[in-house]
């Protein structure tokens, strides 16, 4: 019963990991069910720590092991990131977690021998807690917007960032094994846990540098598409100059051609042939869909490619001529968006295939709307579709960047996507 006096510590360590969990990682549950699924972990963790405690030896080693797995699978379940991205983090916290547990615990022993086990405990407790907190506080200041932004994408570069975590937890840990077999002074443990710390910072520098590199390279990707956008509809806009050109030239001989009609008071077909001219008129205009310019170029774009796949394209537009948003994030999801929804009804395999995309203002929010005829083979999980491609990872990452939401439904064979920004 002696060692009971680590249970309130041991809970104060479980909170601190789900509170760094929560705001470290995208939540794939609702507030009730993360709050269930914690306290499931929290019972857990708590149960095999004081474990740990009590049996020490090898046993202990393998409580420690069984910890940091419930660890991970709980970070597993409750998020929604890759699984690259999910070993990134995890392996970055967890040696934080065990550098910051080891080292304050060799000072404690080093600079106040004189205290007992358990004040030493739980100032080490709460001295871990506070640094942990303290750099969860600062990732949320300058690194979460970087991280978050890129959602899905580059899951290679993750298993290369996961790699250089694994490597200084491998380091620590050997640091961990010299400590438990009494083979180094304490003085020079401490010195290299700070040693392994500073280097930790240095690469991880790098590495925040590099994934702000990936940012930068995903943007620049989206205004190469936007440029393809603006080409795209200069070469709409060049060809319905060219018929223009064209009908002004021949308007010599549709005045004559008329007047040959009056002369015969042949007034059907005088109409007749205005109803032809009118017709010709109208496929040569270029049709505006929206005084957003950036809106306009996509939404023109898709025009074109849903008619050449023989798609009905229906769209409905009511947004200012600017909006508080950026021009790179308005192409990541709109364009997403509508190629989604081109690719959608290509694979449906039906015979009858349609787009329909309503944009609106309301309230102060970006509201899109796009419904488009889909496969039956599509299932949903959480409001997403069950395989998450890249372009559905770019949709959310503009979502969550503007503290919107994104929601899939499919309602009579049609997949309803509705994106909500709030600008």
């Amino acid at each position: 019963m002696r060692e009971l006096y680590h249970v309130p510590g041991l809970f104060l360590t479980a909170s601190c990991h789900v509170v760094v969990i929560y705001h470290m990682l995208e939540h794939r549950y609702g507030k009730g069910k993360f709050v269930l699924l914690s306290c499931l972990y929290m019972a857990s963790f708590i149960f095999m720590g004081e474990y740990a405690y009590v049996v020490r030896g090898k046993d202990a080693l393998l409580a420690y092991l069984l910890i940091a797995v419930c660890l991970f699978l709980f970070l597993c379940t409750v998020s929604k990131e890759c699984f690259s991205k999910k070993c990134f983090l995890f392996l970055t916290y967890f040696g934080l977690y065990t550098i910051m547990d080891n080292s304050l615990g060799l000072m404690a022993e080093l600079f106040l021998p004189q205290l007992s086990a358990p004040a030493e405990y739980y100032l080490v407790n709460v001295l871990r807690t506070a640094s942990l907190l303290l750099i969860l506080a600062l990732y949320k200041r300058y690194a979460v917007s970087v991280v978050q932004s890129l959602a899905d994408i580059n899951k290679g570069r993750w298993w290369n960032l996961a790699l250089i975590a694994l490597l200084f937890y491998l380091l620590q840990a050997s640091v961990n094994i010299l400590n438990a077999l009494h083979a180094v002074q304490q003085v020079y443990l401490i010195l290299s846990f700070a040693a392994i710390s500073l280097v930790m910072r240095a690469v991880y520098g790098v590495v925040f540098s590099n994934i702000s590199y990936m940012k930068r390279d995903s943007e620049a990707a989206l205004i190469r598409q936007n440029v393809e956008y603006l080409a795209s509809q200069l070469s709409v806009l060049q060809k319905a100059e060219e018929t223009n050109r064209r009908l002004r030239h021949d308007m010599r001989h549709h005045i004559d051609t008329v007047a040959e009609y009056a002369k015969l008071d042949d007034a059907a077909a005088i109409l007749a042939y205005f109803g032809e001219y009118r017709n010709e008129i109208s496929e040569a205009a270029v049709r505006q869909y929206s005084v957003n310019k950036t809106v306009n170029n996509i939404l023109s774009v898709y025009a074109g490619k849903a008619g050449e796949a023989g798609i009905d394209y229906l769209v409905r537009c009511n947004v200012l001529k600017e909006l508080k948003v950026r021009e790179i994030d308005l192409i990541a999801l709109l364009g997403n968006l509508l190629e989604n929804a081109l690719h959608g009804c290509q694979e449906s395999g039906k015979e009858n295939k349609s787009i329909e995309i309503h944009i609106r203002l309301q309230n102060s929010r970006l509201i899109i709307l796009c419904n488009n005829t889909c496969s039956d083979n599509l299932k949903l999980s959480g409001g997403l579709p069950v395989e998450k491609s890249i372009g559905i990872s770019s949709l959310l990452s503009v979502c969550r960047k503007y503290g919107g939401n994104l929601d899939y439904k499919i309602e009579n064979e049609s997949c309803s996507v509705c994106a909500v920004l709030n600008l």
